[in-house]
């Protein structure tokens, strides 16, 4: 004798489906929100190696640092790779160099000329404030210093900012090779020494070099990574991440 069998009705598979459909709305956002807070740890873990590399570069040269990159002597993207592991201590093209990556960087969009946001190879931007004449009140709002210092020579080292995260927009440049870090660093457009280059700042005109290079809104909510001169590295909202932490003085 057959045996019947009992089918699914219409109603009981559109409830599975709905089912189906909160559980997705309740987990997606979660998923959404663990893949950014990986993204933030990455880019932190980045910062840390980096500020690992300062030190030990500082320890190779006297105690001298980096600044500028328009220096064309010491362009801390091209120095630091023999510092950041055996891996990357026979590396000749910084492209290779992981670390040099933010996993957050902005994949859509372009900068100027149209270029991709997605071939930036320089995620970051050094801080070149001459801490010993900021130059707060001057024209360009800050000044430049282009030769390396001395490490010890920073004052509070743990409260100055080394390195952050590079903002993206159409006024900024997009790195995509050895040939426009070498032009970027000639125009002087990788470096942060004014307070309308920090987060807070609304300027970005194009062809203006005082237009915001720190990132606004990088990781978490407005706000973005950062590398201090003693080798941590910790996140800092838009609004505190003023001159203080660059050159000392508000």
């Amino acid at each position: 004798m057959a045996r019947n069998r009992r089918a699914f009705t219409l109603i009981e598979l559109l409830v599975v489906i709905a089912i189906i459909a909160v559980l997705m709305g309740i987990l997606l956002p979660a998923l959404g929100r663990a893949r950014k807070q990986a993204r933030d740890v990455s880019c932190l873990s980045n910062l840390k190696q980096l500020g690992i590399a300062l030190q030990m570069y500082a320890q190779e040269c006297d105690d001298f640092i980096p600044r500028a990159l328009d220096n064309q002597n010491a362009k801390w993207v091209l120095v630091f790779i023999p510092f950041l592991g055996e891996k990357n201590r026979k590396i000749e093209d910084y492209r290779k160099v992981e670390v040099y990556q933010c996993p957050s960087f902005p994949p859509t969009g372009a900068g100027i000329n149209g270029y991709a946001n997605r071939e930036q190879t320089v995620d970051y931007v050094v801080n070149a404030w001459d801490m010993d004449k900021p130059g707060l009140t001057s024209g360009n709002k800050g000044q430049q210093k282009d030769n390396p210092t001395q490490l010890h020579s920073v004052l509070r080292p743990s409260e100055r900012i080394y390195l952050a995260d590079n903002e993206a927009g159409d006024w900024r440049p997009v790195v995509r090779d050895r040939y426009d870090l070498n032009l970027v660093s000639n125009l002087n457009l990788l470096d942060v020494w004014s307070t309308t280059q920090l987060p807070a700042s609304d300027q970005t005109a194009k062809g203006n070099n005082l237009h915001r290079r720190v990132a606004q809104d990088r990781h978490r909510n407005r706000g973005c990574n950062n590398l201090f001169f003693d080798g941590h590295s910790a996140w800092l909202s838009a609004q505190e991440n003023t001159s203080r932490y660059w050159c000392g003085v508000e």
